[in-house]
């Protein structure tokens, strides 16, 4: 019985790549012979790109939900008392659901980021970098520096010296705001990893600036006033971002102080990604709200978080999450819920809670096989929530909640 199983998924697998490249040689009518290109240099090879239209993003979101639930299902099942063969079978059916997961994502990376096998840079290192180049000026203006730059990050599809040009214009920007701040001064770096991408934020006390100012700042030269200043730093900053099919924005914060960058940079599909991930927190007791309506994977979920000795209320929609959510006399410590949902999405409740309930929005942790669509990327990116791509680790997921637990 223990065959059987990778035996289908490896024709899953098969049939969803034979399904994506069938469609990308579908014959196409006949046209005059457009002239014969120069071949590319021999030391850049073209990176062959991947077109996903919707019916695609549909069948991978479906086939990584599935390899979701079997891979939670496996987690369940290694604690069980199995002889020898089965104890061995078992582990080979994770191996191979692991495996699968790693031809999904990278065919996803090839079709997302076909930049990615741009140079590839350590993001950690060029911050550590640029804060040091630039120490002497923070203590003279006595700015505290509050970074959060966790260990492990993969590298960036950006060059190193591009990189660091990008965020030392942006420290610069911060810099010229502070110095026109009265004290105590403060400068956050915060860098999060999110999906195919590595996000970057730099938030400083200075006076505050609402989104609305992003189009001064990308436009130098086109307004009289200029408002500050930092145009020049911002706008080419973000010219540097967008070299890399990356992208710059100021995102609001609460209560209107200060002025938060963020850079959103993709994943490089050269780079070292460490294969060794910290091992997930211990995590206290807590009360989590599962909302995800593919049965299989909300009730492996449910299981699995039950028996890490949490307190777990399952639902299978957005809409059925707001009525547990207004019931008073429950409180959830942790959010994780799917984004696709028939009624109400992920990404619909979140955003209302956004509204209704800011704290509780802050405990957000998203997990989805959608990862094909670029919308889908964007949400990730923006609302600053860590989200867990299916199919994944328990101690993804664990790690995830932990990040927000305390939030």
């Amino acid at each position: 019985m223990a065959l059987w199983v990778p035996f289908l998924f490896g024709i899953a697998v098969g049939a969803l790549l034979g399904f994506l490249v069938g469609r990308q040689r579908r014959p196409t009518p006949l046209r005059p012979p457009a002239p014969t290109p120069r071949p590319p240099a021999a030391d850049a090879p073209p990176v062959a790109r991947v077109a996903l239209d919707e019916r695609s993003a549909n069948v991978l979101n479906a086939l990584n939900n599935r390899l979701a639930a079997i891979g939670a299902l496996t987690d369940l099942l290694s604690g069980s008392a199995l002889d020898p063969e089965r104890a061995r079978a078992l582990s080979s059916l994770h191996g191979e659901v692991r495996r699968a997961a790693e031809i999904t994502q990278h065919f996803l990376e090839l079709a997302e980021h076909p930049q990615g096998a741009a140079e590839p840079s350590d993001p950690r290192a060029v911050l550590d970098a640029v804060l040091a180049l630039r120490d002497t000026t923070l203590k003279e203006l006595g700015v505290r520096v509050m970074r959060t730059i966790p260990e492990g990050l993969p590298f960036v599809a950006c060059p190193g010296p591009q990189l660091h040009e990008m965020l030392l214009k942006l420290l610069d920007f911060s810099l010229r705001r502070l110095r026109e701040a009265s004290p105590p001064r403060t400068l956050q770096v915060h860098v999060l990893e999110t999906g195919p991408s590595v996000v970057v934020s730099l938030w400083d006390s200075g006076a505050p600036l609402p989104v609305e100012a992003e189009q001064r700042l990308v436009s130098p030269f086109r307004f009289t006033q200029s408002g500050g200043g930092g145009e020049i730093e911002f706008a080419l900053a973000r010219a540097l971002a967008h070299s890399s099919s990356g992208t710059l924005r100021l995102r609001a914060r609460g209560g209107g102080s200060g002025a938060e960058v963020v850079v959103t940079l993709p994943r490089s599909v050269l780079g070292p990604t460490p294969e060794l991930r910290p091992e997930p927190p211990l995590l206290p007791h807590l009360r989590i709200l599962v909302v995800d309506d593919d049965a299989m994977n909300r009730q492996a979920m449910e299981l699995l978080l039950k028996r890490e000795g949490h307190d777990v209320v399952a639902v299978d929609n957005g809409l059925e999450a707001i009525e547990r959510l207004a019931e008073g006399r429950i409180g959830f410590d942790v959010v994780v819920t799917d984004l696709q949902m028939p009624r109400l999405g992920g990404r619909a409740l979140y955003e209302q809670l956004i509204e209704q309930k800011p704290d509780l929005a802050k405990r957000f942790v998203f997990v989805t096989g959608d990862q094909a669509r670029d919308e889908t990327r964007r949400f990730l990116e923006e609302c600053g929530q860590p989200s867990v791509l299916k199919p994944y680790e328990l101690s993804e997921l664990i790690s995830a909640i932990g990040s927000v637990a305390g939030a």
